[in-house]
């Protein structure tokens, strides 16, 4: 069952540029399959910063220029708030994602 809980990480680029990183609690460390031969790691050194309730995660967004949404309960809240169109969430191994720039 997926928790209410988010992994984020707040990155500062050499550009200047504040990235924010949410994935779902449950995604973190694990390979996701997005063809045969082809996976792509939930890194810890990009997503691993804080576990968070998803409620919490309006604080992070703000500071945001960019932001990399991954799982389930990050992309639903984002959507529900009305931060991320529906229209921009791809699939990635079957596990929703979304990357803004504001």
């Amino acid at each position: 069952m997926p928790s209410d809980r988010v992994w984020v990480k707040v990155h500062h680029s050499k550009t200047g540029e504040t990235v924010v990183a949410v994935c779902d609690e449950e995604l973190l460390g694990k390979k996701i399959e997005v063809s045969e031969g082809f996976t792509v790691e939930v890194s810890e050194a990009f997503y691993g910063g804080a576990l968070i309730a998803r409620d919490d995660l309006d604080k992070y967004i703000i500071q945001a220029k960019i932001l990399n949404l991954l799982g389930e309960t990050a992309v639903s809240y984002m959507v529900e708030k009305g931060v991320v169109p529906e229209g921009a969430v791809i699939r990635v191994g079957n596990i929703p994602h979304v990357q803004i720039y504001f």
